[in-house]
Parts: structure tokens; C-alpha cells; sequence
């Protein structure tokens, strides 16, 4: 019971940083013309999310790993919040380089919040990972839903973004609270070892391993081939399948909905299938794939094209397995105790990525211009990634009969005896 109240505070604790991460997504039309900005200065909203983090990750994981999961939720919710006040400032003045300052602390503090609420859940529910982690990253994507909904109808109420921009920042608080309860009943029903501060953890001590080096690959691979895609879908739906900014919106959040909707499931096939996980590997990169093959090879249209909804589905699956598959494959490639340095070397990574994908969207869409259907020519950034990630997968399969225990058991020793390094990868 107390498990599963703690899921729920964990899924609250998401909600602010999910709600107020993907404002901009849903502001994009106002935002350009009230800042008047292109579409490149837009996407760097995004970007500058992803770049302080390219540095600062790793330092943050070791820092989770030495003072414990409980210290980093409780930092780095308030960082957020006060990160999301600067955002909001800076909407309401008008003063674009401060969103763009507020956005890179923002990023910074949601990465290691991710980090620390891994490093929590992962302690306490090692045998049921994946059902958990499914739903504290996919669940809060609802609140990502009803942004789209939600802060172009305020706009167009105020017609002014104060009100948008700071209804997200309750949400911040709101999560702020719901990660300080986290916190304490996590530390008062604690029915592992007590959560002690690891000084002895360092970069230094941390083995790069094959099977976390091509895991850190494929997560990142598909978080690109989501994330950015997602931070422009409502004009990709607009100027590429004939929806108004409004619908375009409301239909974007289809994804979400049925991300959320499946990962309790898709949780619940990987932690009973651990032992075929490879296989379950392969079957979540394809998803990523089939989703923008369908966005590529779909017909412009000037009027709604319902059946693009289909992609949409597509890719909300696909989020639930990176959630319920791919990131628990990730966790057990690493020694316990050293999980939040390997999510902030994953970290770097992966905002490298971040930062560079929506850039270069915003390039060839800017490159293209005069273009009748453009964002066709954009989307094949996306469908790249994720067959990249795809082939990476499949290369894997040989090792597929390993069982997971054998290969965690292993990781574990090579940190612990380095000279044995080529013999036990």
C-alpha cells in the first residue's frame, strides 16, 4: 500500500516539470509573434533546456549517488519551481534571454529530478521497475496533454501569456509539496537498508561497460526521436495534415493519452518477461520507427487528415516502452550504488542530443523554405534516429540468452575488479 502511494506522490512530483516543460510546444504561434522570433530562436527555448545539462549531469548523479535519492528530490523539485518563476517573469515582461536563462536552469533541475526519483524507486522496487517506472514517466505525460489544451485556451482568454506561464508554476509547487510528503514516507515505512550517503562513489570508479554503452545509445536514440519531434507536433499537424493550431493541440494529446493508458501493461510484460528483454528491446525501437515511417509517408493535406492520428498511437506505445522496457534494461547494467552516476553519464548524452536535434530541425525547416511540404523533409531526422536505434537492438540480439541476473552480477564485478576488464565484457 505504501508502495503504491508513494508511486502516486512520485507521479505528482512529474506532473509540475511535464505540465510546464512542453508550455512553449503549446504557445509556439503566440510565442513567435509576440517575441518575434524564427523558428530556430524558438527551438532554442528547447535546446538551452539540454545544454548546461551536457556538463553538469554527471556531476549531479555523483552527487545523488553520495547524499542519497531522498536529498536530490528534495533539491532539485524546489530548483524547478524556482526555475518555472523565472520562466514566468520573463514571459509576462517580455524579456526572451530571461525564459532562455529560466529554461536552462529548469532543465538542469528536471534531469536530476528524473535521476533521483530513478535512484528512489529503483531501491525500494527492484522487482517491480518497470510497472513503476512506466508509470511515473508516462502518467505525468497527461499533464503534458492537458497543457495542449489548457494554455492556448487561457491565451486566448487573457490573450497574454502571463497566465499560462504561471498556472504551470503552481504546478511546481503543487509538485513541490507531493515530493516533500515522498520523502517522508519513504523514510519512515524504509523496508530496505537505511539510505546512507555513499562518500567512496566517483567518476573514477565507474567502468564503462558494452551492454551499458549500447543501452545509453538506444534510450537516448529514441528519447531524440520523441522528445524534439513532440516539442514542434502541433505545427507539424498543422501545416503538414490541415488541422487549426487549436485541433492540432488537442489531437497531439493522443500520444500522452495512450502512453499513459499502456504502460501499466507494457509494465507489467516486462517486469514478468526480464528474461527475454532483448527481444522486448528490438519490439520498442521498431515501434519508434513504424510511428514516423507512418508521419513520413502519409499524405499533406489542407484538410484534417484523421488517419494521422494513427501515428500518434503509434508513437504514445512507444513511449511506454522506452519507459517500461528501455530504461529498466538500462538500470541493470549498472552496480545499485552507483545508479544515478550511470543516469548522469546517460545524461550527457542525452542532452547532447537535445540540444542539437531540435536545432537542426529548425535549420531544415528554416533551409526549406518556400518548400509546400516541408515538414515531411524534417520528419526523416526522426525516422534516422530511431532506425539507428533499431539496427543497434537487433546487433544485440546474439546475447538475447543471457539472463539478466547473470549479466547485472557481472557488471558488478567488473567495477570492482578493473584488470578484469576484457574478460568479463
Amino acid at each position: 500500500m505504501i508502495d503504491r502511494l508513494i508511486i502516486g506522490l512520485a507521479i505528482l512530483l512529474m506532473v509540475g516539470n511535464n505540465y510546464a516543460f512542453d508550455i512553449p510546444q503549446a504557445l509556439e504561434i503566440p510565442i513567435e509573434k509576440e517575441f518575434k522570433l524564427t523558428q530556430t530562436q524558438f527551438n532554442l527555448l528547447y535546446s538551452i533546456f539540454a545544454v548546461p545539462n551536457i556538463g553538469l549531469s554527471i556531476g549531479g548523479g555523483i552527487m545523488i549517488d553520495r547524499m542519497g535519492g531522498r536529498w536530490g528530490v528534495f533539491t532539485f523539485s524546489l530548483m524547478l519551481g524556482l526555475s518555472q518563476l523565472f520562466i514566468a517573469f520573463g514571459g509576462c515582461y517580455q524579456k526572451y534571454y530571461m525564459m532562455l536563462v529560466g529554461r536552462a536552469i529548469f532543465g538542469i533541475a528536471s534531469d536530476l529530478l528524473h535521476i533521483a526519483v530513478f535512484k528512489v524507486i529503483a531501491r525500494r522496487m527492484p522487482h517491480c521497475l518497470g510497472t513503476a517506472m512506466g508509470l511515473i514517466l508516462t502518467v505525468p505525460e497527461l499533464a503534458a496533454a492537458l497543457n495542449s489544451f489548457l494554455s492556448p485556451y487561457l491565451f486566448e482568454k487573457t490573450h497574454s501569456l502571463e497566465w499560462p506561464l504561471l498556472f504551470g508554476l503552481s504546478l511546481c509547487i503543487l509538485s513541490f509539496l507531493s515530493g516533500l510528503l515522498m520523502i517522508y514516507l519513504d523514510t519512515k515505512y524504509d523496508t530496505c537498508s537505511a539510505e546512507e550517503p555513499d562518500e567512496e562513489v566517483s567518476l573514477s570508479k565507474f567502468k564503462l561497460s558494452k551492454p551499458f554503452v549500447r543501452m545509453s545509445l538506444i534510450t537516448t536514440l529514441m528519447l531524440a526521436a520523441y522528445v524534439p519531434f513532440l516539442d514542434n507536433a502541433n505545427k507539424f499537424y498543422h501545416e503538414r495534415f490541415g488541422f487549426s493550431i487549436m485541433h492540432a493541440g488537442r489531437i497531439v494529446t493522443v500520444g500522452y493519452i495512450v502512453a499513459a493508458l499502456s504502460s501499466p501493461i507494457i509494465g507489467k510484460i516486462s517486469d514478468t518477461f526480464s528474461h527475454k528483454r532483448q527481444v522486448l528491446i528490438v519490439a520498442s525501437t521498431l515501434m519508434f520507427f513504424l510511428s514516423h515511417l507512418q508521419l513520413y509517408y502519409m499524405p499533406h493535406s489542407t484538410h484534417p487528415n484523421y488517419m494521422s492520428v494513427f501515428a500518434l498511437i503509434t508513437l504514445g506505445l512507444s513511449y511506454a516502452c522506452y519507459s517500461s522496457i528501455l530504461m529498466p534494461a538500462l538500470q541493470s547494467t549498472v552496480p545499485d550504488n552507483m545508479l544515478a552516476t550511470a543516469l548522469g553519464i546517460l545524461g550527457i548524452i542525452e542532452n547532447i542530443c537535445m540540444a542539437t536535434v531540435p536545432m537542426l530541425s529548425g535549420f531544415v525547416y528554416t533551409f526549406l523554405k518556400g518548400e509546400k511540404d516541408r515538414m515531411r523533409d524534417v520528419d526523416i531526422i526522426y525516422l534516422v534516429l530511431a532506425g539507428i536505434g533499431v539496427c543497434l537492438s537487433i546487433g544485440a540480439l546474439p546475447n538475447q540468452g543471457k539472463h539478466i541476473k547473470h549479466q547485472k552480477d557481472a557488471i558488478k564485478q567488473l567495477h570492482q575488479q578493473p584488470e578484469e576488464n576484457n574478460n568479463l565484457i
